[in-house]
Order: C-alpha cells, then structure tokens, then sequence
C-alpha cells in the first residue's frame, strides 16, 4: 500500500495502527481524526486542507507513513 493525500485515513489505520503515531506527530494532538469516525471518509489531503496544515507538513509525514508500511507489510507468499 502506498499512502497519499488521496487516501483514506480509516483504511491505513485500519491496516496499521501504528501509523496512529506518526499522524499525531506531524498533525498534532488537536486534529483528532485518529479518534473521529469521519476517517472512513476522509482522505490525508482533505483533512489537511480542512486543518490547516502545511504541504511541506503532509510531504514529511507521507515520507515517514510510507516507510513505516513499508517495514510493516508482509510479503505476499
């Protein structure tokens, strides 16, 4: 899975819930689409519109989900 600004957050957080971590990180603790039901429907991109939040903000923490999905995906057999 690659995470972009189009994805939605319930499906990464569904998928990797660590990746809860390092959405607070770079969104901050007032956001709180990590605990909003909104997730099912609410893409990266969208939220960070809606929030207020930097391009550059939203390019590091894509770099850093990306990596953590990356460590955390299992190979397919």
């Amino acid at each position: 899975m690659e995470v972009t600004k189009d994805t939605l957050i319930g499906e990464v957080l569904f998928e990797y819930p660590e990746a809860q971590e390092v959405m607070l990180k770079y969104f901050g603790e007032e956001v709180a689409c990590v605990f909003c039901p909104g997730q099912s429907f609410d893409t990266f991109g969208m939220i960070a519109d809606l929030h207020g939040v930097s391009d550059e903000t939203v390019s590091e923490m894509l770099i850093e989900m990306n990596q953590l999905v990356s460590k955390t995906q299992t190979p397919a057999l």
